[in-house]
């Protein structure tokens, strides 16, 4: 296809910034974090799940 347009590397956003710099070793603590968040957060949906059903059930 032709009408497709082109682009070049002066029309596309920098995938990086230019001020800022990020050791792999702070990327992979970040995503560790991240993660660990994640899995606290369903957790917590689980628990208040079984709570809510505990409660149901007396009532």
């Amino acid at each position: 296809m032709e009408d497709k347009k082109k682009f070049s590397s002066s029309n596309t956003p920098d995938f990086f910034s230019k001020e800022m710099v990020i050791t792999k070793k702070s990327l992979n603590e970040n995503q560790l974090k991240f993660t660990y968040q994640k899995k606290l957060i369903s957790d917590l949906d689980y628990k208040h799940k079984e709570w809510s059903r505990s409660i149901d059930s007396k009532f």
